[in-house]
């Protein structure tokens, strides 16, 4: 009967072909969040809170901007208008 590692995945997450295709896969998410939140700049505080991270075998992009639900997703205005989200997040999806 055939056996399987349990720690397969964990081996194949570490091969350096996987890891270059999800570095690249990493950097075209990361490209397209960023040229959304590029073209929303009122303060530059959205922008600065963008962060890449990569460790062994994972990839992360993410915002961490306090009023991040309210600037992707939109939100109602001071003067009671509603306020369209820029949708960053969707864009890195």
């Amino acid at each position: 009967m055939a056996r399987v590692d349990p720690a397969l995945d964990a081996r194949i997450a570490r091969l350096p072909t996987v890891r270059a295709v999800v570095r690249a896969e990493l950097d075209s998410r990361a490209a397209r969040v960023q040229a959304v939140v590029d073209s929303h700049v009122r303060t530059g505080r959205l922008r600065a809170s963008l962060r890449v991270e990569t460790n062994a075998t994972d990839s992360t992009v993410s915002l961490s901007h306090p009023e991040i639900l309210a600037i992707n997703y939109g939100h109602t205005a001071a003067n009671g208008r509603f306020a369209e989200g820029i949708h960053a997040i969707e864009a890195g999806q």
